[in-house]
């Protein structure tokens, strides 16, 4: 059980934007499936606008404004600096609206919002890991968070070539730097960042101890490899290699799903509250 100082906590006013931005680009995303033409390719702007709203908009927002929370929980130490969070979230919200409106109106703003996303992004991680200097851990946790925050900066660098190649900018295969881009992002920072949370959260919340952790060991070395297998095999155009990526990552996922089941089997809390009936549903679907 991890005992964090209040002083580590991040003021309410600094992370309620995130989740009420989060909020509202959800609500944004549901209404607007309403008004999209679908023809299912994934290089259709207007599909790939609304993917980056919901994914950028709901739920890299929320995940930023949890790890503001979660950062300290995990390292046991404050925040470098909490001030950078007042930056991170104009820059990001502001470049996640301008970003949408390239994908659905004009592509020559695709590359100015996403330098302002790249921006947000980069500010996030210099903090990250500048907390994390702060600390003496060396969990899986800590590790998570390192490697997670690593291949975030490599899935938003991926992610502003595309940005500008869409804009006229830049000519660049966009098909390869796309695989890149979504492997890095999904299996890199957002997969590998939940693996890490999972093992401090699911015990916390649900009074477990004594399980066997090798699973999740084994699910967060086999998602890392994985991505940078797909994202080096993305570059280079060798589908074997994506194919051996693919293969890991589903492996990584089972070994993980594994896990919640061995910290589930020794659970202390058994009552069927919101929590548990939340979680359960959430890992079922």
């Amino acid at each position: 059980m991890f005992n964090v100082s209040k002083e580590f906590a991040p003021p309410f006013k600094l992370i309620a934007p995130f989740f009420i931005s989060g909020v509202i680009f959800y609500i944004f995303s549901a209404i607007s499936l309403f008004f999209i033409d679908f023809d299912y390719s994934y290089m259709q702007l207007s599909i790939a606008g609304w993917v980056h709203l919901f994914l950028l908009g709901f739920v890299m927002m929320i995940i930023f404004g949890a790890m503001a929370q979660l950062v300290p929980v995990v390292l046991e130490t404050g925040h470098f600096s909490v001030d950078f969070y007042y930056v991170i979230f104009p820059l990001l919200a502001l470049g996640i609206l301008v970003m949408i409106f390239g994908f659905w109106f004009n592509p020559m703003l695709l590359s100015f919002g996403g330098i302002l996303v790249l921006a947000a992004m980069i500010i996030f991680a210099i903090e990250v890991f500048l907390t994390i200097k702060k600390s003496n851990l060396n969990s899986l946790s800590v590790k998570s968070i390192k490697i997670s925050n690593i291949f975030l900066l490599i899935g938003i660098l991926t992610g502003f070539l595309l940005a500008l190649s869409l804009s006229g900018f830049l000519g660049v295969d966009t098909t390869s730097i796309l695989k890149a881009h979504v492997y890095a992002v999904v299996g890199g920072y957002i997969l590998i960042t939940i693996i890490g949370i999972t093992l401090i959260l699911l015990p916390m919340f649900g009074l477990a101890h004594g399980f066997d952790e090798k699973p999740v060991k084994i699910a967060f070395k086999v998602m890392s490899y994985s991505v940078f297998i797909v994202i080096v095999g993305s570059f280079l155009d060798f589908k074997v290699l994506n194919q051996i990526g693919y293969i890991g990552a589903f492996g990584s996922i089972l070994f993980y799903l594994y896990q919640i089941f061995l910290i589930y089997k020794k659970r202390v809390r058994k009552e069927a509250d919101i929590w548990y009936k939340s979680m359960l549903f959430a890992y079922i679907f």
